[in-house]
C-alpha cells in the first residue's frame, strides 16, 4: 500500500489548506489564465523572500537540505570523490575536458562556492540551477551545453525520500525527462558510451576510455552498481508531459487518492495551444468553458481526497510552458503537494515560478 491516510484527516488537510490559502490570496478559478506582467516573471508568492538568511549548519548534508529542501543521495557524495580523484583543485569540471560536463546545483555547497553568505534569499538556492522544465521532483546536479540546454539531475516523487533514479532533460527538445540510471555513476557510464559511438579522435577515445575505467573502478570501489535502472519505484499513475511519471499514495482498500484526468492528453494539449494562442485582448477567450471545467473537476478531486489529478493537471501545465499558466499551476499544484504533505515541493514550485528562465546561465551566485 502506498500510505494510507483516513478520509477525516484528509479533509481536515485540505480545509487546513483552503483556509491558508484564502488567506494568503490564492487566485481563484476567474484566474485560470490569468497573463503574466511584461517582466515575464511571476510574483505571486513572493512572502519567502523576505525570510532573513538563516546560519548554516556545519554538516555538509544538513547544509545542503537546509538550501535545496531535499537531502542527497550517498552516491552524490562519493560521485564528488570520484571527481576529487581526477582534478583535486576543482572537482567541478573534472568531467568537462572529456565530456562537457560540469558539476552544479548542490554540488556548489561541496565546492564552498554556494553559501548563505552569497546569495540574498532563501528561495535563491531553489532557483540555482533549476532550468526551465525542471519540476520540484527533479534537482540538477550536472549541467551540459548552452546550445541544448542538456543536464543531469536527481528525479524523486516525494521530498522526503531519497530520488528514485537519474534523468536528463534537454530545454531546447522539450519537456521531456528521460531516466537514464539509478545512480550518478550509472549515468556517467551512459554519458561515456554516448560519448564514444560519437567520437573519432583517437586521442579524445582514449580519454573516454581512460576515463571509463577508472569510474568502474571506483563504482565497485563504493558498491555503487553502474547497470541500475531505477531504485525500487510503485508504478506511476501516469506518464504526465514529461513522461518521468507521477507517483502518489493510493489506498489499496478504497482506490481513493488518484483519479485521471478528464481529458485525454491529446486533448489536454490541443487546448492548451488553443489559450496559448490568445492575444492578451482576448482574455475571455483563455477562460475556456473547457479548461473551467477541468478546473471544477480537479476541485471535486480534492474535496473526494483524490489529490493525484490536482497534481498531474498542474504538472502538465508546467510542462506545456506557457508563462500564461502559471497562475494556475501555483494555485493547482501547490494545493496538491500540500494536500499530498509534500510541502518542500510547493516552496520550490513558488520560488521557480518567481523567476522561471530559458536561459543556459541558471547561476544565483
Amino acid at each position: 500500500e502506498q500510505g494510507e491516510t483516513s478520509p477525516g484527516t484528509r479533509h481536515e488537510k485540505k480545509q487546513k489548506v483552503d483556509d491558508s490559502l484564502k488567506v494568503a490570496g490564492t487566485p481563484g478559478e476567474s484566474d485560470v489564465a490569468a497573463v503574466p506582467d511584461d517582466s515575464g516573471i511571476q510574483t505571486a508568492g513572493d512572502e519567502s523572500d523576505a525570510e532573513e538568511m538563516p546560519e548554516s549548519p556545519q554538516d555538509v548534508r544538513e547544509s545542503i537540505k537546509q538550501k535545496f529542501l531535499v537531502e542527497m543521495p550517498r552516491d552524490f557524495y562519493d560521485f564528488w570523490e570520484f571527481c576529487k580523484s581526477l582534478n583535486k583543485h576543482k572537482p567541478e569540471d573534472a568531467l568537462y575536458d572529456t565530456l562537457g560536463l560540469r558539476l552544479v546545483g548542490p554540488y556548489d555547497v561541496l565546492a564552498r562556492k554556494l553559501t548563505n553568505s552569497s546569495v540574498k534569499k532563501p528561495d535563491d538556492f531553489l532557483r540555482h540551477w533549476r532550468y526551465y522544465y525542471d519540476p520540484p521532483e527533479m534537482q540538477t546536479v550536472i549541467r551540459g551545453d548552452d546550445e541544448t540546454m542538456y543536464h543531469l539531475g536527481y528525479f524523486r516523487d516525494d521530498p522526503n525520500e531519497m530520488p528514485v533514479f537519474v534523468a536528463s532533460n534537454a530545454v531546447a527538445d522539450g519537456c521531456q525527462i528521460t531516466k537514464v540510471a539509478g545512480n550518478l555513476f550509472g549515468a556517467l557510464r551512459k554519458e561515456i558510451s554516448k560519448a564514444l559511438k560519437d567520437c573519432t579522435d583517437t586521442k579524445a577515445r582514449s580519454a573516454l576510455r581512460k576515463l571509463n575505467g577508472a569510474l568502474v573502478e571506483f563504482a565497485e570501489e563504493k558498491r555503487h552498481s553502474i547497470t541500475e535502472a531505477s531504485k525500487k519505484r510503485p508504478a506511476p499513475q501516469s506518464a504526465t508531459f514529461h513522461r518521468a511519471g507521477l507517483v502518489v499514495p493510493v489506498d489499496k482498500r478504497t482506490d481513493v487518492g488518484y483519479r485521471p484526468l478528464p481529458m485525454s492528453e491529446r486533448q489536454l494539449k490541443f487546448l492548451l495551444t488553443q489559450i496559448s494562442k490568445c492575444k492578451e485582448d482576448d482574455a475571455e477567450n483563455m477562460l475556456s468553458d473547457d479548461l473551467q471545467n477541468l478546473v471544477t473537476r480537479v476541485n471535486i478531486a480534492n474535496d473526494e481526497c483524490d489529490y493525484g489529478m490536482g497534481l498531474e493537471f498542474g504538472i502538465d501545465l508546467f510542462c506545456f510552458g506557457d508563462p500564461k499558466f502559471h497562475p494556475t499551476i501555483l494555485m493547482q499544484t501547490t494545493l496538491a503537494y500540500q494536500l499530498l504533505n509534500r510541502e518542500p515541493f510547493a516552496r520550490i514550485l513558488r520560488a521557480h515560478l518567481q523567476r522561471r528562465l530559458k536561459s543556459a546561465d541558471l547561476s544565483v551566485l
